[in-house]
């Protein structure tokens, strides 16, 4: 099982010196990795394909299967 501390840290590193923020992320039993970012002003789509590619290039799918959504508070 993929732990939320990765997730959450491999977000953290990739939002560092940006206006984004970390809401909140949730890893269920089965690797269904959701991730919400915030900005004031709102988030664009390229935001969210931006971490969400970070994040897929950090994780071996040999190793463990998942599937991973990255999504705004505000949506």
């Amino acid at each position: 099982m993929i732990l939320k501390q990765t997730i959450e840290a491999l977000a953290q590193e990739h939002l560092q010196g940006t206006d984004l923020s970390l809401v909140e992320v949730s890893v269920s039993e089965d690797n269904d990795i959701e991730v919400i970012i915030t900005r004031e002003g709102g988030v664009s789509i390229d935001d969210c394909a931006a971490l969400s590619r970070f994040i897929e290039s950090r994780l071996d799918r040999d190793k463990e299967d998942f599937s991973l959504m990255v999504g705004s508070a505000g949506i």
